[in-house]
């Protein structure tokens, strides 16, 4: 099966699948999938607002849709920093920090949470494209405050007039229940609501399978980015 459940910029695979259901109503945030009469003893998948309190699960997912895990040493490499890599620990722990914060790239406020019967299982990061400059200046000079190396521009993401997917993440064990295309097709209802009009992502240029499967939810090649010192695909949607 294909993949998309993990992935930094949109650069790392997992499950992609059809979406049925309801979809989040915009007013309360939350999405109850599956829960039809006939199916009432299956597990479902529910999407809510992320709070403080999930700034762990938020950290850990982030640093997962990067490609690290536990036994992973982070480099930093960027522009403007030299410094050696980073444990995994440190790493996570500087993040929970951000994610606990309401203007971060990261923070809570950018995220959902999905559950899996009850059960978080995943994530989604995304936001306004404007508020991106700023929000990174404050999240990787924090970042490098907190671990002590020089400050670091990793490049642009995003920018105005764009709603922009940063960081969706679906645990393993809940892989393969179509829960990243619920959370992205989510996202994009949330973008129409806040009234934009473009969605954008970006993703690792030497995965045309992703591309392909970002094809089939909407999204068109437009250009290039640098993110971290690597070429990314960017892919823009246009809604509403």
């Amino acid at each position: 099966m294909s993949d998309f459940e993990n992935w930094k910029g949109l650069s790392g695979p997992e499950a992609i699948g059809q979406a049925t259901g309801e979809r989040i109503p915009k007013e309360s945030g939350e999405v109850n999938i599956g829960a039809n009469s006939d199916e009432t003893k299956k597990p479902h998948v529910e999407i809510r607002r992320a709070y403080p309190e999930d700034a762990p699960f938020i950290a850990e997912s982030v640093l997962a849709a990067m490609g690290y895990d536990r036994d992973s040493s982070i480099s930093l490499a960027a522009e403007g920093n030299d410094s050696l890599p980073k444990t995994y620990e440190e790493v996570k722990q500087a993040l929970e920090e951000i994610a606990a914060r309401p203007d971060t790239l990261y923070s809570y406020r950018h995220s959902r949470i999905a559950t899996y019967g009850g059960e978080v299982a995943g994530v989604i990061v995304g936001y306004d494209g404007a508020a991106y400059r700023e929000m990174a200046e404050l999240t990787f000079g924090l970042i490098a405050g907190k671990l002590g190396t020089a400050p670091f521009n990793p490049g642009e993401e995003t920018g105005e007039g764009e709603y922009y997917l940063d960081s969706l993440h679906v645990s393993p064990d809940f892989r393969g229940h179509s829960i990243g295309t619920v959370l992205m097709r989510n996202e994009l209802d949330i973008a129409e609501a806040l009234g934009f009009r473009k969605v954008s992502l970006i993703v690792d240029k030497e995965k045309p399978w992703l591309h392909r499967l970002y094809a089939r939810l909407g999204f068109e090649e437009a250009g290039e980015t640098v993110f971290f010192g690597e070429k990314y695909l960017r892919m823009i949607q246009e809604i509403g």
